[in-house]
């Protein structure tokens, strides 16, 4: 991804926003603030996507912004009463 022109700082980001966030989502713990942090990764690699990378193909971003806005919307609406978050009561 270097050679791409992404930043180093940003690929070991994605990787743990990736990583940890994801599970961090399927336990629901600290949903909010993990969802916001998807969020924010989805909405830079959209962007790096549509012009760094000039795609061959006109769109191909629509499953960025789909997972953008899921994320969105888990970080506003919480994770539910199925999440350690609930259980904790946080």
């Amino acid at each position: 991804m270097k050679t791409m022109g992404m930043p180093a700082a940003m690929v070991s980001f994605g990787g743990v926003v990736e990583f940890f966030g994801g599970l961090a989502l399927i336990l629901g713990i600290l949903t909010p603030i993990v969802a916001a942090l998807s969020a924010l990764w989805m909405l830079s690699t959209t962007w790096f996507a549509m012009s760094k990378m000039k795609k061959k193909y006109v769109g191909g971003y629509e499953i960025d912004v789909t997972l953008f806005l899921a994320a969105l919307a888990l970080a506003l609406l919480g994770s539910g009463i199925y999440s350690i978050d609930h259980l904790l009561g946080i």
